[in-house]
Formats: structure tokens, C-alpha cells, sequence
């Protein structure tokens, strides 16, 4: 059906000066020479809404897209009706500053929060989530401007926890990482969005990852509750267990492990734990359900399980002396005392302690047990949990939207 017209919202983002971050990254695009991808870059009318007029939602997403305010793949286009019904789950007002988003320092609105939300696909239902995840990545040891201008594929690995995980769907089993759940596919989606037109992560012309991930995304997931035989991962970071979370922290990579500790321990003891290593990072394992409920019930804690993994995770030290990395890119002197000092004794941890190992279970429960490891990379060290803040009629909300749909 043809609309005659479209009043959009949007999405990209303003510095607290009131420049438009699109003319600083016209400047970009131009000297890299992408313009043939996005010809109409800085080409907008510079107001809060836009009349889009004789355009159906295909045209909308295409305009975007050569704009350069897509990931490449078709959006929702941003009505004001669509992000007004989304600002309802919303218990800050739509001008509320979340924060401003590196490298080109966008000022990141609840408002502006929702456009990406809605053009990613979001429920509205799903918002809180998202502002909870955003609250995480402009946090300073986050490092966002490292994230968005690295060479590395560094991506945000957010871990849903608590109730809100089944009143939304969010997926913790089979496929958790995988295709076929809106509510994973779009949460980490909008926030990849958001860091691209809102922060200026664009690639090629601001971020230049060599050759990215899928994890850029979106990479998004749920703590498997029900199969897991430990606390919480937002209990273990200090929250009470009925409050929602997400805990958020870069990942490289995701890299898929079939077996048990034994095999997990080999992967990070292997030089994809390089960057964790030289930047005192901050490593993730998705534990599989039936690995995690036999250790339970063989005495292991997760603070045992840490520990273990730790103690024999380890990379030789000819290896790291092998490495491009130490060759290369970093003297000696630029490595970590305490890395140094374990190499003397022949091996070296993935990380410093146990504790800077994420451990939280995830995925299907299926026999022959797939884990996944997530190296770090970037400094600081980088683990942040935000708890998920809710509107007092969230319930009658949702619900109210659900049986609309």
C-alpha cells in the first residue's frame, strides 16, 4: 500500500554544540572514498522530524540506507507514532541525556535511543532494555571510542538476566547467538545503531575494523536460568536476584568449543587470548547447561569452575614469545608485571584472576555440551552490569501490546 506520507524521526545524532554528527563523517566518507555506498551522507533537513512524503517503507528504509544510518539490512521506519507508543515504556522523558557516545560524541536522548530501537525492530516493550545496555557502553571503562576506532572486531556482548528474560523471550537455549528471536536479533541490533549514528561508528570511515564480525550485529543474549545450577550472574555482581539486568562487556569474538572444561581451558590458553592478556582484560565463557549442572553436582562452584579454567587455561610462554604480538607490537617492558613474571614460570593465564573470568551458563541441553568462549580485548578492564529500570504499569503495558499483536 502506497502512504502518502511519512513523518520520521531522526536517528542520527547531534553533539551537545548542535552540530550534526553526519557533516563530520561526510568529511570521513569523502576521504576514505565510500561516497558511492552512502551518496546522500549529510544530505537531511536539519529538524528533529522529517516529511517523507509519497514513500512507503521500503523507500524510507532505502534513503536511510544512503544516508548511511542503516546496518545494510531493510528498518522499521521511525514514525512519530511508532516512537512515541515505544517512549511509553520509558520512565525518563524523551529529552532525558543518557550519555554521549564516543567517538563523535553524539548526545544520546531516550528519544533518540527509540528511533534506533524502532528502526531495529524493537517491541516497544523492549526499550528499557536497550536504555540499560546504552547506560553500559558510555560508561568510561567501557572505552567506546576505543571500540568504535579500533582495527580489532571488538563488538558489545550483552547478557540479559533476572525476570525480564521470560516476560520478553529472550532466547538463553538453543541458538541463543543464532538467528530466529526477535528480542535477541533487535536488542543488540539497536545498539549497534545507536553506536553508528549517534557515536559515528561508521565502518570504513570512522571505525576500521579489519574485517568485523557478525557479532557487530547484534550479539545479544539470556543467562539460561532454569539450567543453571548457580546464582545469577546479576546476583554475583551484587544485585538482588528479582531485579533484571544486563551485563555488558567487549568481546572480540565468539568462538564456539565442543567438549568440557578440559577443551574450553585449551581455546583460552591459545593466542585468541593475546589482547586479553596484554590489556588486562576481562574474558566471557557461555557454560553449556549440561557441563554446568554435572559439575554442580560433582561440588564445583562457579567460583571453582573460575578457577580451574584459570589454572589451565594457559598460553605457553614460547608461544607468546612467538606471537606478533609481543614481537612486533609490544616490548616486554609494555606487558603486564604479572604477565612477565607467569612467563618466567613457563605459562601464562588468560587473564590475571580468576574473577575476571564472566562465567554464566547458556545454550541448549543437548549431550555433547557447546560452549563458547568470548576474548577480550581493550582497555580497561571491562565488566559493567545495569540493572533494568521499569515503569510501574510495564506490566499492563506489555500486556496490553500483546494482545493487540
Amino acid at each position: 500500500m502506497t502512504i502518502d506520507a511519512q513523518w520520521v524521526l531522526l536517528p542520527t545524532g547531534q553533539r551537545s554544540s548542535g552540530e550534526w554528527i553526519d557533516d563530520t563523517l561526510k568529511l570521513r566518507v569523502e576521504e576514505a572514498q565510500l561516497t558511492e555506498r552512502t551518496p546522500l551522507v549529510a544530505e537531511f533537513p536539519r529538524q528533529r522530524v522529517e516529511v517523507i512524503r509519497g514513500s512507503n517503507d521500503a523507500q524510507v528504509s532505502d534513503l536511510f540506507y544512503m544516508r548511511g544510518w542503516t546496518d545494510g539490512l531493510p528498518i522499521v521506519p521511525p514514525t512519530i507514532g511508532r516512537v512515541e507508543h515505544m517512549l511509553r515504556y520509558s520512565m525518563q522523558s524523551a529529552e532525558a541525556i543518557i550519555g554521549t557516545l564516543d567517538p563523535l560524541q553524539g548526545v544520546a536522548t531516550v528519544e533518540k535511543i527509540a528511533v534506533n530501537a524502532v528502526m531495529a525492530g524493537c517491541e516497544p516493550f523492549y526499550l528499557p532494555v536497550v536504555i540499560a545496555a546504552v547506560e553500559a557502553i558510555v560508561e568510561p571503562e567501557f572505552n567506546l571510542r576505543g571500540v568504535q576506532t579500533t582495527d580489532e572486531n571488538v563488538a558489545p556482548l550483552l547478557v540479559v538476566t533476572g525476570p525480564i528474560v521470560e516476560h520478553l523471550n529472550i532466547n538463553a537455549s538453543y541458538g541463543a547467538l543464532g538467528p530466529g528471536w526477535k528480542a535477541n536479533a533487535t536488542i543488540g541490533r539497536a545498539v549497534r545503531l545507536i553506536m553508528n549514528n549517534i557515536g559515528g561508528g561508521w565502518p570504513g570511515a570512522v571505525s576500521f575494523a579489519g574485517l568485523g564480525q557478525p557479532g557487530r550485529y547484534t550479539m545479544c543474549l539470556a543467562e539460561n536460568a532454569a539450567e543453571n545450577p548457580w546464582e545469577p550472574l546479576h546476583v554475583e555482581q551484587g544485585l538482588d536476584a528479582d531485579v533484571s539486568a544486563v551485563t555488558v562487556r567487549r568481546a572480540e569474538t565468539a568462538l564456539n568449543v565442543t567438549g568440557g572444561l578440559a577443551e574450553i581451558a585449551s581455546v583460552m590458553g591459545s593466542a585468541a587470548s593475546l589482547f586479553a592478556i596484554y590489556h588486562n582484560g576481562v574474558v566471557s565463557v557461555a557454560l553449556a547447561p549440561a557441563v554446568a549442572k554435572q559439575l554442580a553436582s560433582q561440588g564445583f562452584s562457579k567460583a571453582d569452575v573460575k578457577r580451574q579454567l584459570w589454572e589451565t587455561g594457559r598460553l605457553d610462554s614460547q608461544m607468546w614469545r612467538r606471537s606478533w604480538l609481543h614481537k612486533d607490537l609490544a616490548e616486554v617492558n609494555q606487558w603486564p608485571d604479572w604477565v612477565v613474571e607467569a612467563a618466567e614460570g613457563g605459562s601464562i593465564p588468560a587473564v590475571q584472576d580468576p574473577d575476571d573470568i564472566t562465567l554464566f551458563v547458556a545454550g541448549g541441553t543437548i549431550p555433547i555440551a557447546q560452549h563458547v568462549y568470548f576474548p577480550s580485548w581493550g582497555f580497561p578492564p571491562c565488566r559493567i552490569v545495569k540493572p533494568i529500570s521499569l515503569p510501574a504499569d510495564w506490566n499492563n503495558l506489555r500486556e496490553s501490546d500483546q494482545e493487540v499483536n
